[in-house]
């Protein structure tokens, strides 16, 4: 019944509010499994009114052009989901926004297990997209003298190269260092998206090299190159709402305006799943002039973090960078196969670089046999390179694109920038 009031509000809007905010204090307060129970139900009790749709499509369509988009109006609130109301009223409270992306983030654990529940994730997602509009985010640059509590959380929220101290953390904030934030005015205490930043003469190659505390100090002002080398979207409840291009657009024209000498724009990014493709997709002759097999080749790769550089390098090298730039350009459905060339590409840019041997860390020696890659964010092409992702293509800096057909890969499907 309370559930009815929050929708219909019967008492008016004042007291739907204080219902709903009740309601959510409630939800917050219960185990998960009961959380799990309330999901279940607003998925299959209050979903749409079919009656109400059927009546109003009648109405539509009987109406005459006058009354048509009065009909039109009407048929476009009965196709919401009763829940609906319910959804957007729980922002009355005092974090409603940060509960309902703590919400959906639970609706996407139960679809991993099974329930039933994509027409509430739908309906979450649609609000989100609307809420989390670009138009209503702010962008941050984080610095060692911001607050404490946000500070922590770049430690607790970096996943992709661990932060092992303080000491670390001020050594990725100033100096040659930039890190910037996206923050939403009803989550002002919870980033939506991190992107740090290295000031860089000439393009990093090298994760390690490029976080080693000790490295020579790079003087921004003599910088020619801001290297994108961690983007992180830390909310599990936003998944799907893109915030990456944005965040990446507004950090390069804040560089372009502190440091005008800054020409090149590329990230520094992991290549996940390399290495299991890889693996699978060895074919006879891969290693005629390597004294290993495909049944050894991780215990070789291996071998490469402990021991002097063996001969055989060269020929490892050359394989590697060949499946790599295969594996880099391989589509499926119109689609990128890595998820973080997806990413990157969507955001408009293009495929610049591979590095061999990038990440010799143990993660990147399992996820990726080592190697990074560098996408190049160029402003006057991004929207060229998206058409050109869009039409089922893919943009790749000119020495790949020259790589790729000398060493006899289709490029039938790549463009050259």
């Amino acid at each position: 019944q309370s559930v009815e009031f929050c929708i219909n509000a019967p008492f008016g809007e004042v007291d739907a509010r204080h219902r709903a905010a009740e309601l959510g204090a409630a939800y917050t307060a219960c185990n998960q499994d009961l959380q799990r129970q309330v999901l279940i139900m607003l998925t299959e009790e209050f979903g749409n009114d079919d009656e109400l749709i059927d009546r109003y499509i009648k109405q539509y369509q009987a109406a005459d052009d006058i009354g048509r988009k009065q009909a039109a109006t009407a048929l476009r609130e009965a196709l919401k989901p009763r829940r609906f109301a319910l959804l957007t009223r729980f922002t009355s409270l005092a974090d409603g926004v940060r509960f309902l992306v703590d919400m959906r983030s639970q609706v996407l654990e139960c679809l991993r297990q099974g329930d039933k529940l994509a027409t509430l994730d739908a309906d979450l997602t649609e609000l989100f997209r609307l809420w989390f509009d670009p138009g209503f985010l702010d962008v941050q640059r984080v610095t060692w003298s911001s607050s404490a509590s946000l500070l922590e959380k770049l430690m607790e929220y970096e996943a992709n190269h661990s932060i092992v101290s303080w000491q670390d953390l001020k050594n990725r904030l100033d100096g040659d260092r930039r890190c910037y934030t996206l923050f939403h005015p009803r989550m002002p205490e919870e980033p939506l998206a991190i992107l740090h930043v290295a000031l860089t003469k000439g393009i990093a190659s090298n994760v390690q090299h490029l976080l080693d505390v000790n490295n020579p100090y790079t003087n921004p002002e003599d910088a020619d190159t801001a290297v994108f080398y961690s983007i992180t979207s830390p909310q599990k409840g936003l998944r799907g709402i893109s915030f990456g291009e944005y965040l990446i657009k507004q950090a390069v024209k804040e560089l372009r305006s502190e440091l005008p000498d800054l020409r090149t724009f590329v990230t520094l990014s992991p290549v996940p799943g390399f290495r299991p493709w890889l693996e699978k997709n060895f074919v006879e002759g891969d290693f005629d002039q390597l004294p290993f097999s495909a049944t050894t080749f991780g215990a070789a790769l291996a071998s490469l973090g402990t021991a002097a550089k063996p001969i055989w390098l060269p020929e490892l090298e050359n394989l590697l960078k060949r499946k790599c730039l295969q594996y880099l350009t391989t589509m499926d459905r119109g689609r990128p196969i890595n998820s973080v060339a997806r990413f990157h590409l969507r955001n408009g840019a293009y495929i610049h670089r591979i590095n061999l041997f990038g990440d010799m860390s143990e993660n990147g020696i399992n996820s990726a046999a080592g190697m990074m890659v560098n996408y190049g964010y160029s402003l006057k092409h991004m929207e060229e390179n998206l058409t050109t992702l869009q039409s089922g293509k893919l943009p790749v800096a000119a020495g790949l694109y020259k790589s790729a057909r000398q060493l006899g890969l289709s490029v039938e499907h790549l463009v050259s920038v």
